[in-house]
């Protein structure tokens, strides 16, 4: 299925609000290359008016609620990806990679809850976030008494409640709510979180996002449009170490290991490190409309 299509949807009153704020989600994409990212957020919010009108519509009918749910998920997504894209246009880095975890966390509830196509963003999210320099992350533990579901008030793991985590209830979503958290055990360090927002703040200006601030100039040159950013291309760069110091085989290394030049820094003349390569690759976001 296609993106902008109806036809991913299971009721016909949820295809009927949708044809209404096709047009509008249409055009906002329509102008994502263009950078008119207030006119943009215009149109998505006169979409929300649309889809905040339609929601006491058929309140009794749990399909058409849970199709809405999903077509305000995918509203929320492309207002989180034109954010996403203003910033990391305007120097914002940090609060960018806020954005980015919005955005995929959005494709995973489209991609859950329906059968609408989101391929070409989530290749373009998941290029994005490498040129990121977020590699490690924390993951707070605590103690809580139990978590409350979010649509019953019961506990969530108990049998007192017939909702699952993560699943859709008229229009809701349940989740576990922590409650009575008693204190913090732990903080770890780990490379898959289940949130990637917890991690090093970097200054904007700082180097780490060097990857980043040369796709922003690139995008912000006209180099290509954004719609075209999708594929990296990784390799590895040999160059001359600057801090090598020649030394003859025996000599004490000048790095002041205290080791000798042979058993230390004689094999580091040359430095590996990896190249990135931003290949841009021409894109319709609305290849659907016809």
């Amino acid at each position: 299925m296609h993106l902008w299509t109806s036809d991913v949807l299971n009721t016909s009153e949820a295809k009927s609000v949708y044809n209404d704020v096709r047009s509008l989600i249409i055009k906002a994409l329509q102008k994502v290359d263009r950078k008119q990212f207030d006119e943009i957020n215009q149109d998505l919010s006169e979409a929300c008016t649309i889809l905040a009108a339609s929601q006491s519509d058929f309140y009794a009918n749990e399909l058409y609620l849970n199709d809405l749910y999903v077509i305000n998920a995918l509203v929320d997504f492309l207002k989180s990806y034109v954010r996403l894209w203003q910033n990391i246009l305007g120097g914002h880095f940090s609060e960018s990679w806020s954005d980015l975890q919005d955005c995929l966390d959005l494709l995973r509830v489209i991609k859950k809850f329906s059968d609408v196509s989101v391929e070409h963003f989530e290749i373009q999210l998941l290029a994005l976030e490498r040129l990121y320099p977020y590699g490690v992350f924390f993951s707070i533990g605590a103690t809580v008494e139990y978590f409350e579901c979010s649509i019953c008030e019961e506990d969530i793991d108990s049998l007192s409640c017939p909702h699952v985590k993560g699943e859709l209830y008229s229009g809701l979503m349940a989740v576990g709510v922590a409650k009575n958290i008693s204190h913090f055990d732990h903080v770890a360090i780990v490379s898959q979180p289940e949130d990637k927002r917890c991690t090093v703040r970097y200054e904007n200006d700082s180097e780490h996002f060097h990857v980043v601030r040369y796709l922003s100039r690139l995008l912000n040159d006209d180099a290509f449009p954004i719609s075209h950013f999708k594929e990296l291309d990784f390799s590895k760069v040999r160059k001359k170490n600057p801090d090598f110091q020649k030394q003859g085989r025996n000599e004490e290394c000048a790095c002041g290991s205290g080791k000798k030049f042979k058993k230390c820094c004689i094999d580091k003349e040359y430095i590996e490190s990896e190249h990135v390569e931003i290949v841009p690759k021409p894109f319709d976001p609305t290849f659907a409309i016809s």
